[in-house]
């Protein structure tokens, strides 16, 4: 959807195999912005438009998209404030730079850890084993909202089904294994069917595209 002229058709010259892990991104606000919850942060928005500042990690990111959906869901608007990566967008909002970002476990939890930032919801569809306290953006005021990204394992299009289905099987093997159960954890494992995973890509390809769409991204 950003760029036009790409060697491959996402959707029909590759077979999803199937995922390995999700990316869960976590609502957070500098202390100072006047907020304890997504209720609070929405109303706050609406009162005061283009006021809260939003870092992400670039134009077309997924912390830039994750909160186009969140305004385009709830009818607010903010302004966007990109950088040139997450570990930018996070110094910058720790700084009090910006006010809200969504930003990565990876990237944002030492700065939860010292106060530093305030954490109000998840952007998954169910809440993160590591903050289970913290409700999902769905749960805090903003029905059907969902937003994770993932990683998966693609092969070329017409690979025999049989192979599809045996590397599948391998990935759920893995994941589910007491070996390696307990080293997977942290990267949020996340197991789809062959099936599952195709409607999961058609899915996520048509909400990127409306969101690139509704906030103009354009790369080349």
């Amino acid at each position: 959807h950003i760029y036009k002229n790409l060697p491959y058709d996402t959707l029909k010259d590759f077979v999803g195999i199937g995922l390995l892990s999700a990316q869960t991104g976590l609502l957070v606000v500098h202390p100072s912005l006047p907020v304890k919850s997504v209720r609070e942060l929405i109303a706050f928005a609406r009162a005061r438009p283009n006021e809260i500042l939003y870092a992400s990690s670039g134009s077309g990111s997924f912390s830039h998209l994750a909160i186009a959906l969140l305004t385009a869901m709830t009818k607010t608007q903010m302004t966007h404030i990109p950088y040139k990566g997450g570990g930018p967008a996070t110094t910058a909002i720790v700084a009090g730079e910006t006010q809200f970002l969504v930003g990565s476990p990876a990237a944002v939890t030492t700065q939860l850890e010292a106060k530093r930032l305030r954490l109000l919801a998840v952007s998954s569809d169910v809440r993160l084993a590591q903050f289970p306290q913290t409700p999902t953006v769905a749960e805090a005021g903003v029905p059907g909202y969902e937003f994770r990204g993932w990683v998966g394992v693609f092969a070329p299009a017409g690979t025999p089904k049989a192979i599809v289905d045996w590397v599948n099987n391998e990935i759920k093997n893995a994941q589910t294994s007491p070996d390696m159960k307990p080293r997977l954890e942290a990267f949020e494992p996340w197991y789809m069917t062959p099936e599952q995973t195709a409607a999961r890509i058609k899915a996520d390809y048509e909400k990127y595209g409306y969101l690139i769409r509704l906030t103009g991204t354009k790369l080349e």
